[in-house]
């Protein structure tokens, strides 16, 4: 079997070899009641450049509720600072909003784990940033739903190669999923006809992600014995990109599976229109929240 770089490549510490105040500067507050510490490394895999996150905390009390979130972007850009997230901080919930290997450098499943790097180091640093490390949940927006929703429902199974250091969990205790990408097999067949180019790239997309020895397959394909984080689907009905079908189709697999999956269609709402990050929606994220971790 070949061998890879990470075979014959040391990890290099880089907390020995640049000072404190670059590699972990003093927070900024750039959202109301937030303390947001921006470019923190969670995973150093050799070959590739460090994976980081943006931390955004409350800035009372504590131990926080910790989501982790994923952004969208085709599986092909996207930034951290993207999201409906920000007021979480406010309602006492802490963000890790991480960053993870795009298709013009990985293949899937690769990704995957670079979402679950996050979970573990999360855990793992959770007393440095006054984290709950016991109420810690996954919010995707579309390509990042289907990510988030595959590391969701393995909890530690590794579905590709393992980044990242220590053997903390990475299994959450809910998902929250935007307009996502649910079946990637499934694209065509479930756009609206008015999204149907869209979502022909969009597939094209993901046949390119995808090596010669892997699909990306739905998230009902990874349900993983004894792994039951509960869900919230939300999706547009106009949505002229991933059709809501995507939505329907998996809340039905969840429910059929065991898991507690609540489904949202807004009537009305494109990919990633506002009506994703307005008051209604923050409130029913918030209230779902709090009622997973409750439990």
């Amino acid at each position: 079997m070949p061998r890879t770089i990470a075979d014959v490549a040391p990890s290099i510490d880089y907390e020995s070899v640049t000072p404190p105040e670059l590699l972990s500067p003093p927070p900024v507050g750039v959202l109301p009641a937030t303390a947001s510490h921006r470019g923190l490394i969670f995973a150093a895999i050799p070959g590739w450049r460090p994976l980081r996150l943006d931390l955004h905390l409350p800035t009372t009390g504590g131990p926080w509720p910790v989501v982790v979130y994923i952004h969208g972007g085709s599986f092909v850009g996207g930034v951290r600072e993207t999201g409906p997230w920000n007021s979480l901080p406010r309602s006492g919930i802490a963000v890790a909003s991480a960053s993870y290997r795009l298709a013009g450098e990985v293949g899937f499943p690769e990704p995957v784990e670079d979402v679950r790097a996050a979970v573990r180091w999360l855990r793992g640093h959770a007393h440095e940033w006054n984290l709950d490390p016991q109420r810690v949940s996954l919010w995707g927006s579309s390509a990042g739903a289907l990510l988030a929703g595959i590391a969701a429902v393995t909890g530690d199974r590794l579905v590709g190669r393992g980044v990242g250091e220590g053997r903390e969990s990475a299994v959450v205790r809910s998902v929250i999923a935007h307009y996502g990408v649910a079946d990637a097999r499934s694209l065509r067949a479930d756009a609206s006809p008015t999204g149907a180019r869209a979502a022909a790239d969009l597939s094209d997309i993901v046949d390119l992600f995808a090596t010669s020895s892997a699909v990306v397959p739905a998230v009902a394909a990874h349900f993983t014995a004894g792994v039951r984080p509960d869900y919230l689907l939300v999706h547009g009905d106009a949505d002229t990109r991933v059709g809501h079908a995507q939505s329907i189709n998996l809340h039905t697999a969840l429910q059929e599976a065991g898991f507690r999956s609540t489904l949202r269609i807004v009537e009305g709402a494109d990919h990633g229109a506002a009506e994703f990050s307005d008051d209604t929606r923050t409130e029913d994220a918030v209230s779902f929240l709090r009622q997973s971790w409750k439990e």
